[in-house]
């Protein structure tokens, strides 16, 4: 097991340079072409006279894509290097996203969601190891930044889409918006060395740990959770709590600013204690959020129980990333791609399983999976934790 960095060094934080912030700045413009899916799908189900069937089938591409990743990225990313497949995730991002746009039937946008997922995972697949290699036992602190980073992208997409249609502009400008921020981005650090991995043979040879899985574990949980409140917030709001439409998207936005806020203290909060304890504070306080949100139909304390739910959820998944790379010791790279896989099949199994439930029992009992899957993230933490404190007393004897 890793040791905990001492307090000391968290407080330092970590020296943002070129690549550092690279690294930070593609991880939010992959967040961003992620996160339009939503403002963008009903124009195209429109335009392309889809069902709701083929329109699913766009997220399930982009999680196809990404699994494919963290199934055999990390062998990719050795063979041609962390700064070559950083490039080919850029600018395979924003050719897909361009593809999109132009796409004529549902073939063509469903391939191009296929390729956004095959290439573009490469920036999440990569990034990580590189936290791991700049700044060891402090890349916790620098996952935690890009994941605020990321997460300031991802609120732009709505941002956009508003300004967008005020404008009366096509809703191509969406995505296109995001190609722009990719050409810029790799425009302004082409030619930055990134560093490749200094251990590239003892990598592949190094097994991940069962500490690393059962963290791997946690963070599909986590994603879970925070799917859960994404896909059905609005709907919650307004068939269970009552709201209008438009006052239960607005409501959903108390989930989004939490996020983005909880991200941003987040980075003080793990500069300045153990980011275990945080873990289990975060959690306690997304079951305490959930129980004001679910067991009210007062709107005011749903909407404040909706926005302590981002606050705690806000923190679980750059927490975990951390736990799980540093249990990965100098298999950073394999691990690194693996986590993918965490992602991808929430994305890819989330929404058909809550529709499945909401389908059989009603959209309000359907919320509580959000609890059975914090629960289940909590105990394979302490499962994970056990695995870690064995394994660093094995290596230690």
């Amino acid at each position: 097991m890793t040791a905990a960095p001492e307090t000391s060094l968290l407080r330092e934080g970590v020296q943002r340079d070129a690549v550092t912030w690279y690294c930070y700045l593609l991880l939010g413009y992959f967040t961003y072409l992620v996160s339009i899916q939503g403002n963008i799908l009903p124009f195209l189900q429109a335009e392309l006279g889809l069902g709701y069937g083929a329109v699913s089938l766009h997220t399930s591409a982009i999680a196809v894509g990404i699994i494919s990743i963290g199934l055999v990225g990390d062998r990719i990313v050795r063979r041609y290097g962390r700064r070559r497949m950083l490039l080919v995730g850029a600018i395979g991002a924003a050719a897909a996203a361009v593809l999109l746009v132009l796409a004529p039937a549902a073939w063509a946008s469903i391939g191009s969601c296929v390729l956004f997922g095959l290439l573009g995972a490469f920036i999440p697949a990569i990034v990580p190891a590189v936290f791991t290699d700049l700044f060891g036992e402090r890349h916790d602190i620098a996952i935690t930044e890009s994941n605020a980073v990321a997460y300031g992208f991802a609120v732009m997409a709505p941002l956009i889409a508003g300004a967008s249609a005020a404008l009366g502009l096509s809703w191509r400008t969406i995505p296109l918006a995001g190609v722009v921020m990719g050409v810029v981005i790799v425009a302004a650090f082409f030619g930055r060395a990134i560093p490749e991995n200094p251990r590239p043979k003892e990598s592949a040879a190094t097994r991940l740990t069962p500490a690393f899985w059962a963290y791997w574990a946690v963070l599909g949980c986590a994603v879970a959770v925070e799917f859960s409140v994404l896909l059905w917030a609005p709907a919650y709001l307004e068939r269970v709590v009552g709201l209008s439409p438009s006052g239960a998207a607005l409501g959903a936005g108390a989930f989004f600013a939490a996020m983005l806020i909880g991200r941003a203290v987040g980075i003080t909060l793990i500069r300045a204690f153990d980011g275990r304890r945080i873990f289990l504070a975060v959690a306690a306080t997304t079951l305490v959020g959930f129980a004001a949100y679910w067991g009210s139909s007062v709107p005011a304390i749903v909407l404040v129980g909706l926005f302590v739910v981002g606050l705690g959820v806000s923190l679980l998944f750059p927490l975990t990333l951390g736990f799980a790379i540093g249990a990965a010791g100098a298999a950073a790279d394999r691990a690194s791609a693996r986590v993918m896989l965490a992602p991808g099949l929430a994305i890819l199994l989330n929404p058909p399983l809550l529709g499945a439930i909401a389908d059989s029992v009603g959209l309000r009992l359907a919320q509580l999976t959000m609890p059975v899957f914090l629960i289940l993230a909590v105990i394979a933490f302490a499962v994970a934790e056990m695995l870690a404190r064995r394994a660093h007393s094995a290596s230690s004897s």
